[in-house]
């Protein structure tokens, strides 16, 4: 788990940075509260119980004195400051002065009010005067030079005794009482420092949350007054020109203020009330002689328009100059910008409420484990949670809605969450990233056009019915969850949804969409290529330096390598696959359970990865496979229709992943207690792999497995008996099969989403994305790709009527590959808003916004001259083959023509 002071620095904005809460040091100073606390513990056990109780009841004394002689203290600053005040009230020439004067000194006496017992010569006065801290220039104006010099020769005298103390301590000289009296002071002093040092930052907190609240309702409301104010109020002169003048700069006062030329009927009214006021006013006819600007007739009377510009609502303003329009356009475009300045620093406010909210109730938890005789003591002195934040955010909402959405909130959601400045605009990696795609998507023709469709138009096997393809359909699966892994990261931060927060990952080890994709084209690139050229060799195409099987092994090296390092980057991933497989013995977090889902798409990717394991470990890939492409052809790898193989590790496999989920559910349960969503969870994994056993187990699987089933008496079924049985097995498992489906579709809906609310148009309460077609288009493909994925779980020729065939292998795995990743968007937005499965002790979590921060432990910075070069060199490199090719053809053309001439004289 990921500390908290990590997730705090990540989200932090860097503008702000000094005014969060200082975490680790609250956290130091709680150590050695901490600390002091355990050395009276272990007094408290080797002291006599006299000796202990005797001191514990003359240091509560001596405690209660201190803070009866604060009080008092304090009782006099404030009667002293209220003569002062009823005397500033009489005096009137004077006033200035002496308030001035009286408020240094009431300052000035409340800053020394926590150390005025330290003042009074008791026992508790060499460790105190040793831990003050040292005063501010508010109590330097009050205290005397006479006084400070002798507070410094008190410190000095108390750090001196204070060390011989301890000596004498060590040494075994000290009075036992004594050292028990010093023990109990320095543990209230820790106390009092984290109590000091807590408050301190609940202040600093408080005070900087409140000042930005100030500030951003300031702005909202200059922003709102530069909208209401009219072009007529700030060209006087113009407005008296007449009222047609008036009534079409009042017109594009209400485009300015609604955008795109659209206004609401309420509007339309006021509009109209105005016009109509003014024409009194002026004198003037009806308006039915008014050349009209909506673009109707000239007869039709004001109402008439009115009443088609409500229809349509829509006032289309056709007599305005080119000038007119771009003012209206840059004026318009500056209180958007505005608009969304003010929607930014509102969401990020709320923001610093949440993590700041979050590091109080942490260290307020923390307080009450460690010191647990003190606890609850900070359980009520928490600053605010951001509501406040969030109330101006949605009052912005509503105002961008009204004036350029016609009332739309998800479509100003959408544009006022500006993308630009985290981290998803592209410069030279866009280039890199472009040019390879281009070199992958010729590279892919090539495969498709030469290995695929060009040897089935021969009538030969193609690349998917050579022995090592399951190689390259494993490291495709792997490939390709890389890409849709970087999709996902992508509409995380597009949509603000946090996912470093909610899979507790550490800042320093994350990669930006950009950085996943390019290393996903760089996987990709050399896939194809290893692809294509194991093609060549083994066909004869190419020479065969190495045996056309190594180019599968060098894939595995390749993907084992980038699967291992950059290991500071790789080793969180291998922790939560460790933590996964042990489970139920590792407690699950959020990101474990995840992983846990993501296995169970991944069962067709782990049966191609034990097929490479078992090609290389038996050797396989050193056999020429020439003479065996044949479609009737024998099979060159005779250890995969072995019992072992076939029949326990495959059906394993298939079982694993879900057996994994499952343990996660019921160690869930055990952990939280919650019957609901855990056991109902669990029984969907327990019905998934159910149709898995029956496509392992059931006579239909064991015919074609090479087995024959018997009867129970011991002889062979009949073949009658056999189909009937059959036939009730396949009815018994299409059933179960589609349960399974339509259950786990549920779950994804409900459950994992949050949707299906009937009150709600069948989704949920709060949407993070911003249209609702795209969770009604999720929902239909979800229903149809939950049958794909339970057909994955079934044992490859099983025999079963709903069996995908084995040539469909690669598409259903990568088809379930991107419906997990589909899933993944809406399971985290889901996880953000509601904290439905407890695994956060704030339910709100911070949107995802680029901070400034740069945690990377190895950042990496594309060049331009670099990427230029290596584009360069690449197209050397294209350039140079290909005239070498044509010459070569050339040559080899002309030596045939002289060949052919020879032979015909």
């Amino acid at each position: 788990m990921v500390e908290f002071g990590l997730k705090l620095e990540d989200n932090k904005v860097e503008q702000w940075s000094d005014k969060y809460i200082d975490y680790e040091k609250l956290k130091s100073v709680l150590k050695k509260a901490k600390a002091a606390s355990s050395h009276v513990e272990e007094l408290k056990k080797k002291l006599p119980q006299g000796v202990v109780e005797g001191c514990l009841r003359d240091f509560a004394v001596s405690k209660a004195n201190a803070v009866q002689m604060q009080q008092q203290i304090a009782q006099q600053s404030q009667t002293t400051q209220q003569q002062q005040q009823q005397e500033q009230s009489s005096e009137g020439g004077q006033n200035g002065r002496s308030s001035a004067h009286f408020e240094i000194s009431s300052r000035s006496s409340s800053s020394l009010t926590p150390y005025a017992d330290a003042l009074i010569p008791t026992d508790l006065t060499p460790l105190l005067a040793e831990r003050r801290p040292s005063f501010g220039s508010n109590s330097e104006h009050s205290v005397t030079v006479g006084g400070q010099v002798a507070m410094r020769r008190q410190n000095s005298w108390s750090n001196f005794s204070h060390t011989m103390f301890r000596v004498t301590s060590y040494l075994g000289f000290a009075d036992e009482k004594k050292v028990f009296w010093m023990s109990l002071q320095d543990a209230s002093v820790k106390l009092n420092s984290f109590s000091m040092t807590y408050n301190g930052e609940i202040t600093k907190v408080k005070e900087f949350y409140q000042d930005k609240l100030n500030e951003i309702s300031q702005h909202i409301e200059a922003i709102i007054e530069s909208v209401d104010t009219s072009r007529i109020k700030s060209h006087p002169k113009k407005a008296r020109r007449g009222s047609m003048f008036a009534f079409n700069e009042l017109v594009l006062k209400f485009e300015n203020a609604m955008h795109h030329k659209k206004v609401t009927s309420d509007l339309i009214g006021v509009a109209k009330q105005n016009v109509m006021h003014r024409r009194k006013s002026s004198g003037q006819g009806s308006l039915d002689n008014f050349p009209l600007i909506w673009g109707s007739a000239s007869g039709d009377s004001f109402d008439d328009v009115t009443q088609d510009a409500e229809s349509n609502g829509v006032l289309e303003v056709e007599r305005q100059s080119s000038c007119d329009k771009l003012d209206l356009e840059r004026e318009s475009d500056s209180i958007k910008r505005a608009l969304t300045d003010v929607y930014r620093n509102a969401k990020m406010l709320h923001n610093y409420s949440i993590m700041n909210y979050t590091g109080f109730v942490k260290i307020a938890k923390k307080f009450d484990k460690t010191l647990p005789e003190h606890k609850g003591l900070f359980k009520d002195n928490i600053c605010d949670d951001g509501m406040q934040a969030e109330v101006l955010a949605a009052k912005i909402e509503r105002m961008y809605s009204k004036w350029f959405c016609d009332g739309n909130i998800r479509e100003a959601q959408a544009q006022l969450l500006s993308k630009r400045g985290d981290g998803l605009m592209m410069d030279w990696t866009q280039l890199r990233l472009g040019y390879r795609l281009g070199m992958c998507s010729i590279l892919g023709l090539w495969v498709a056009w030469d290995c695929i469709w060009g040897q089935f138009a021969k009538g030969e096997i193609t690349i998917g019915g050579r022995s090592a393809f399951p190689v390259f359909r494993a490291c495709f699966g792997l490939v390709s969850w890389h890409w849709f892994w970087g999709m996902s990261v992508y509409i995380w931060s597009r949509y603000r949804i946090n996912y470093i927060y909610l899979f507790e990952f550490d800042p320093r080890n994350i990669d930006t969409p950009i950085d996943i994709f390019n290393d996903a084209v760089d996987e990709l690139l050399v896939f194809l290529l290893l692809m294509l050229m194991y093609y060549k060799a083994d066909a004869g195409d190419m020479p065969q330096i190495v045996p056309p099987g190594a180019y599968p092994v060098f894939l595995i090296i390749y993907t084992a390598k980038c699967l291992i390092f950059p290991w500071k980057m790789r080793k969180p991933m291998w922790i939560a696959i460790r933590q996964v497989i042990l489970a139920p013995f590792v407690s699950p977090t959020f990101f474990l359970i995840y992983v846990g889902d993501v296995f169970t798409s991944m069962v067709k990717v782990f049966q191609d990865i034990l097929w490479a394991i078992c090609f290389v470990v038996s050797g396989d890939w050193l056999l020429s496979e020439r003479g065996n492409h044949h479609k009737h052809s024998a099979p060159l790898h005779m250890w995969a229709q072995s019992f072992w193989y076939k029949n326990v590790a495959i059906p394993m496999i298939c079982l694993f992943p879900l057996w994994l989920r499952f343990n996660q559910c019921l160690r869930r349960y055990l952990d939280t207690g919650k019957r609901v969503p855990n056991l109902p969870n669990a029984f969907k994994y327990a019905m998934s792999q159910t149709v898995t056993l029956f496509g392992t187990f059931h006579p239909l699987y064991l015919m074609n497995s090479g087995g024959t089933p018997n009867s129970s008496d011991g002889s062979e079924a009949s073949g009658e008996s056999l189909t009937r049985r059959s036939n009730l097995f396949q009815v018994f498992w299409m059933g179960l099969f589609i349960a399974s489906s339509l259950y786990s579709f549920f779950w994804d809906v409900y459950m994992d989403w949050g949707l299906g609310r009937k009150e709600y148009g069948f989704l949920g309460p709060r949407l993070m994305f911003p249209r609702k077609s795209y969770y009604y288009m999720v929902i239909g493909a979800d229903l149809v790709l939950r049958f794909m994925w339970v057909l994955t779980l079934v044992p490859p020729e099983s025999g079963a009527k709903f069996e995908l065939p084995a040539y469909l292998s690669a598409i259903s795995m990568t088809v379930e590959l991107f419906r997990r990743t589909i899933w993944s968007f809406f399971r985290l937005e889901h996880e953000q808003r509601q904290n439905t499965s407890g695994f956060r002790r704030v339910n709100v979590v911070p949107l995802h916004f680029s901070t400034g921060h740069k945690h990377k432990y190895n950042e990496r910075h594309w060049v331009g001259w670099k990427v230029l070069a290596e584009i360069v060199v690449v197209t050397l490199i294209v350039v140079a083959i290909s005239a070498f090719s044509v010459i070569s053809a050339q040559r080899a053309t002309t030596h045939y023509e002289l060949k052919l001439s020879r032979s015909d004289l």
